[in-house]
């Protein structure tokens, strides 16, 4: 009898094992039976429109499992798209307190919480959301540029300055660039209580992170200006030109100038022929037309900008030509025809865009160093075409 109970244990044993099995596979079922009636109802609400109870039971649906993170990330992206950040905050806030996560859905995490931040304006508790990313090799980068734009909207230059160690470390050439705009926006305070030292410091740490920066040498030619330093101004002229053609126009008539106090403008009409047949800019061919207006006469002038209006016409070349032809020995009637046309002209030019951003297409009458529109750096630039340059 006794051997027969010891041969009947092991199948008892079984028998336990198959049943307590079978237990927790009827939970599971149930479970997955639950889950999937929740998931089905709250898809329901989904296709009906009635968004806010398919957010609900979705959300009751979801437990925070490796296996649903994913699923978390998605309905906090859907509210924060429906402009629900309150809602988008407490997933991610209950995403960033689960210790069993993987380290890459947690950085995850913490970098979703302060976008929601940022979107709402927290802009202090974005930056030390963003601050814990700062070395992750996912993350660090966009948390970097992130810091950046908050330092940008709160003009807290210094700030972002402080970051240069990290920005360097990336060689991200917009950062570097958005680096070298802090500075100069550094610069154009101390340029404004003329302190030249300080101005020319901080210009040198500009353009040694970005040679590229037109700004940085064009706050650099103001402050040589101010102090009669007109060969140092017009080698950062220059410069400019070889930085940023497109941008170049605007500094034509403060190159001129400068060349002028140096008693060098043969040196400076022989640069501007060269932009001019370099880029065909209008700006550049009206400067020039002065110079063979002076030297040559107003008939080789003439010939000169009508040549020039053939290959690439623009409306400010046609009001210069008008302009040309109003100077010279018209009979009466013509003059005033000419006046009319030339006020025509210029009125149309007045409700015209100066600079268009070549980032965003953006278009303004007045120059911005930060577009508007898109926050870019130094992309505000003069149009070019029949309405500009």
């Amino acid at each position: 009898m006794l051997g027969l109970l010891f041969l009947l244990l092991p199948v008892a044993m079984g028998y336990g094992w198959f049943m307590g099995r079978n237990s927790v596979k009827q939970n599971n079922h149930s479970a997955q039976q639950e889950l999937s009636i929740k998931y089905s109802t709250g898809l329901n609400y989904l296709f009906s429109n009635q968004q806010d109870k398919a957010i609900d039971y979705l959300l009751e649906a979801l437990k925070v499992e490796d296996d649903t993170v994913e699923a978390h990330f998605a309905m906090a992206n859907l509210f924060r798209r429906r402009g629900e950040l309150d809602r988008a905050l407490k997933v991610h806030e209950h995403l960033v307190r689960q210790k069993h996560l993987p380290n890459s859905a947690k950085q995850q995490a913490v970098f979703e919480l302060a976008k929601d931040f940022l979107s709402a304006g927290l802009y202090d508790r974005a930056e030390d959301m963003f601050h814990k990313l700062l070395k992750s090799k996912i993350y660090g980068l966009k948390s970097l540029t992130s810091l950046m734009q908050i330092y940008q909207s709160t003009k807290d230059w210094k700030q972002g300055i402080a970051l240069k160690k990290a920005i360097a470390k990336t060689r991200d050439t917009k950062l570097l660039h958005t680096l070298a705009n802090f500075y100069c926006e550094l610069a154009t305070s101390a340029l404004e209580k003329d302190e030249f030292i300080e101005v020319i410091e901080l210009l040198d740490n500009a353009l040694s992170h970005d040679p590229n920066s037109s700004r940085a040498n064009w706050l650099m030619a103001q402050i040589y200006e101010n102090h009669q330093q007109y060969n140092e101004a017009c080698q950062c002229y220059k410069a400019i030109y070889e930085q940023d053609k497109e941008f170049f126009p605007d500094v034509i008539e403060k190159m001129f100038l400068c060349y002028q106090a140096l008693n060098a403008e043969k040196e400076f009409f022989k640069f501007i022929r060269k932009v001019y047949e370099e880029t065909g800019s209008t700006s550049a061919l009206i400067m020039y037309l002065s110079h063979i207006e002076q030297a040559k006469g107003g008939s080789h002038a003439k010939t000169f900008i009508l040549t020039a209006l053939k290959r690439r016409p623009t409306i400010r070349g046609f009001k210069h030509f008008v302009k040309m032809q109003m100077d010279g020995n018209q009979s009466e009637n013509t003059a005033d025809n000419l006046e009319v046309i030339r006020e025509l002209v210029t009125a149309y030019l007045n409700v015209k865009h100066r600079y268009s951003c070549r980032t965003c297409g953006f278009n303004s009458s007045t120059h911005y160093w930060s577009c508007p529109s898109c926050h870019d750096w130094e992309q505000l630039k003069p149009i070019r075409g029949l309405d500009g340059e």
